[in-house]
């Protein structure tokens, strides 16, 4: 089940990666950054919530 839990923050990355590409096309190259950085950080968290942080008791 966490499996597919996890597809949905990868969906929403994808997405969102090819949005910074585009602005990096579009000379945007701060933007970029901030979205990829951004995206990043905001997967990253996702699965450690997901995979590796301990369940309340």
């Amino acid at each position: 089940m966490d499996y597919l839990l996890s597809l949905i923050p990868l969906l929403i990355g994808f997405y969102t990666l090819s949005f910074a590409a585009w602005l990096w096309k579009q000379k945007n190259r701060r933007g970029a950054a901030g979205t990829f950085l951004l995206t990043v950080v905001t997967v990253a968290v996702t699965f450690y919530a997901i995979f590796f942080r301990q369940p309340f008791e």
